[in-house]
């Protein structure tokens, strides 16, 4: 009977039975990787502050660590918090934070311009928005995955794909941390930061789907391509739907 192998090596991505071997509470040997005689994880005795920064480099060896070789149980709190910050920076982008005031407006104050209600119900819309296409995103990563394990891979089909997609999908889009400073500080050079952080994030995104899904580039290319046009499409259409929405909702009040 064949062993089952859980983890990975972080440097070849070979399969490894165990990542140490524990002979007390205090001393344990790191496991070598019988593909590459390489040590199978060295991140297992690494602080995550240096995973981290690993990660911020596009380390693959670190992206293997913390989805191949990790729970990693706490991602969902990670995409509440991205969904949220996404949804706050479009909506900032949308109202013009930090832009320079208007001129005071002498006429007689109407009451609707004492109405506050508006940009929270708007915020709501952009963060139902922002969760439906991120949910298209993964959909999309997760069908093109199994198509490619399927028919061009032939590998067997395992129920734990889809959360590891998920993983994938949260963990290389944390690069939506660097729209922080333009929201912040200046939001005159939001547009340009924007370039720059759209093209990282898609670098983490390939690396990351070419970890959990060893394929030719080109292929991890078009997953990505093809999940981020249909998240595009997706979030165009919801716009579109629940601004409409949005507007009968007050003409009626």
């Amino acid at each position: 009977m064949s062993k089952e192998y859980k983890y990975y090596c972080t440097n070849c991505g070979g399969k490894v039975e165990g990542l140490f071997k524990k002979y007390s509470e205090t001393v344990l040997k790191l496991t070598e990787c019988k593909c590459c005689n390489e040590i199978a994880d060295k991140y297992v005795e690494y602080d995550i502050v240096i995973i981290i920064i690993d990660l911020i480099l596009l380390n693959t060896k670190a992206y293997r660590h913390i989805l191949l070789n990790t729970d990693f149980k706490h991602f969902w709190k990670l995409s509440v918090v991205l969904i949220l910050l996404e949804s706050y920076c479009i909506w900032a982008l949308s109202c013009g934070v930090n832009t320079p005031c208007k001129p005071i407006n002498k006429t007689e104050p109407k009451l609707h311009d004492f109405d506050m209600n508006t940009e929270d119900l708007k915020f709501y819309v952009i963060c139902l928005n922002t969760t439906l296409s991120y949910l298209c995103f993964v959909a999309v990563m997760y069908f093109l995955t199994v198509l490619y394990n399927k028919y061009l891979a032939s590998r067997p089909y395992t129920p734990s794909q889809l959360a590891l997609i998920v993983k994938t999908a949260t963990l290389s889009s944390t690069g939506i941390f660097l729209q922080l400073p333009s929201i912040i500080w200046d939001m005159s050079l939001f547009s340009y930061h924007l370039h720059f952080i759209t093209l990282y994030t898609w670098l983490c995104q390939l690396l990351a789907y070419k970890v959990i899904c060893p394929s030719p580039k080109i292929w991890c290319l078009l997953v990505i391509f093809s999940a981020h046009i249909l998240k595009s499409a997706s979030s165009l259409y919801l716009t579109i739907q629940l601004n409409s929405i949005l507007h009968e909702s007050l003409e009626l009040q």
